[in-house]
């Protein structure tokens, strides 16, 4: 077994909950064989384990040959994917699957009628349960049987298969159709957030509209999304909340897709919430709050581990939001305490692009609060990642704020030198705006002059500021970074959080 499938194989162990570890125990003893007692006993090695260490398990099997050892890992591997499966037969998908794979034992057998009973029994679920995907393999093993062999079916069974077929063909054209149009956008918003110019969003707007499918599906959940997505690029907050509400709508109109796909559902909640909090709307983003709050109290119970770790997500991002929303910062900074132990106790399951976004929030609200150097430490995170291909705006705004930071710290040395590293990054990225140069003119040239005589330059730059911000692509960066707060609280001499809650009343 490979070190990846090795790690995999930790993961997966560290990711079970006690009955799923009770569970395999009993069903490893049930398929009791020579293997089985070395196997149990390597998967208590791995529990024990708190990070995945080789040698420890070379040494805990010194009678094993790695080879013997690697064998051993892969067949534990299958023994828990066996059980879980076992486990969780009760999820309509697994036992949809479960019924096709009785049908195909029984199709090699030559009892074909009875493999077509099972795949009724999987076709009824599939149907009762709106798992369109399965519901199509399904057919077409029953297609398979009915032109093979004398089956005696009634004379129409031909026919309704084929209309069944060519539905469910026509439908999952436009949904994958619609499907691969919202992962284009997810992906485009991962590598270059919002729309910088005018340039880019002609260039989304053509591909957009030259990419969606001819035929409008008022009612597909795909297409939803794919405004939604694209609405937020081009950062039409009021159109994108409209189609994140008819995205929840079609959820809270169907049980079964709410049973189905919580998940989904979240999702639009969350997106929702996003779309109203750059509408700086707090009526209504505290409405939709409380809507997701309820449902994940009402359901959380039932979640799955994926599900759950979604829940956190959203409803974290939709807290910490909130403290901006209410332009209370020294409370934000408060709770970031107790929110970062959460956040590890998660972080084996949140991607880089989640962990990247919260932090970024978390040094905006510690600089809000005046908290300069626990700022500095969230931005660090961002600004030294490796991986500097996913959330290229968040990249830049830490660079951004983490000057303003060092200006606040006085920490003048530093600044010129980071003003050249920042500039070279957004070149880079082609992402220098009149924004980023007013800030970085103003540092270059502030940081060698008394302090106390700044106020007139502040109101400058401020005055500066409102001019360019009358440009809609301009704009971006206000909604990461309120630097006109910044320089009121500079010119009235009060603390930042001060000026933005004075606003938000």
């Amino acid at each position: 077994m490979s070190k990846q499938l090795s790690h995999q194989l930790f993961n997966l162990i560290k990711r079970l909950t006690k009955s799923e570890k009770r569970h395999f125990k009993l069903y490893a003893n049930r398929n009791i064989s020579e293997k089985e007692p070395l196997t149990i006993k390597l998967f208590d090695v791995f529990e024990k384990q708190k990070s995945y260490d080789e040698k420890k398990i070379g040494q805990a099997f010194p009678q094993l040959k790695p080879n013997t050892l690697s064998n051993q890992k892969a067949h534990l591997y299958e023994l828990l994917l066996g059980s879980l499966r076992l486990l969780h037969h009760h999820d309509p998908k697994i036992r949809i699957k479960e019924l096709i794979s009785y049908a195909d034992v029984l199709h090699l057998k030559g009892l074909y009628r009875q493999s077509l009973g099972q795949l009724l029994k999987a076709k009824q679920l599939a149907e009762a349960h709106q798992v369109d995907i399965l519901r199509l393999e399904i057919i077409e093993l029953e297609k398979q049987i009915e032109s093979r062999y004398i089956t005696r079916s009634h004379s129409e069974r031909a026919e309704e298969l084929i209309e069944e077929s060519k539905a469910l063909r026509k439908k999952f054209y436009f949904q994958g159709s619609w499907s691969d149009m919202a992962l284009s956008m997810y992906d485009y918003y991962l590598k270059f957030g919002h729309t910088k110019n005018q340039e880019e969003h002609d260039r989304i707007h053509s591909f957009f509209y030259e990419n969606i499918p001819e035929e409008q599906e008022s009612e597909m959940i795909h297409a939803h999304q794919c405004y939604v997505w694209f609405y937020y690029i081009t950062q039409d907050f009021p159109q994108c909340y409209r189609y994140t509400r008819k995205w929840c709508d079609l959820y809270e109109r169907n049980d079964i897709l709410m049973q189905n796909e919580p998940e989904m559902y979240l999702r639009g909640l969350h997106n929702g919430l996003s779309a109203l909090f750059y509408c700086d709307d707090r009526t209504r983003f505290k409405k939709e709050l409380k809507k997701l709050e309820s449902f994940i109290n009402a359901r959380g119970a039932g979640f799955n581990e994926n599900q759950l770790t979604q829940a956190f997500i959203y409803r974290e991002t939709a807290n910490l939001n909130l403290f901006f929303i209410e332009g209370n910062f020294s409370e934000g900074a408060a709770y970031c305490i107790d929110f970062e132990k959460k956040m590890k106790e998660h972080e084996s399951k949140l991607d880089i692009h989640r962990v990247m976004v919260f932090h970024y929030k978390m040094a905006s609200l510690k600089f809000g609060s005046a908290d300069f150097h626990g700022a500095v430490g969230h931005l660090n995170f961002i600004i030294n990642h490796p991986n500097l291909a996913l959330k290229e705006d968040i990249q830049c705004f830490a660079r951004i704020l983490n000057l303003i930071v060092h200006y606040e710290l006085g920490n003048d040395d530093l600044i010129d030198f980071q003003i050249k590293s920042t500039y070279r990054f957004l070149l880079k990225l082609k992402d220098y705006q009149k924004v980023q140069s007013a800030i970085f003119g103003f540092l270059k040239k502030s940081v060698y002059m008394d302090r106390k005589q700044l106020i007139p330059n502040f109101k400058s730059l401020r005055d500066e500021l409102i001019e360019i911000l009358k440009d809609p692509y301009e704009r971006r960066p206000t909604l990461y970074l309120d630097v006109i707060s910044w320089l009121e609280s500079k010119i009235e001499i009060k603390p930042v959080e001060q000026i933005i809650r004075a606003k938000k009343k």
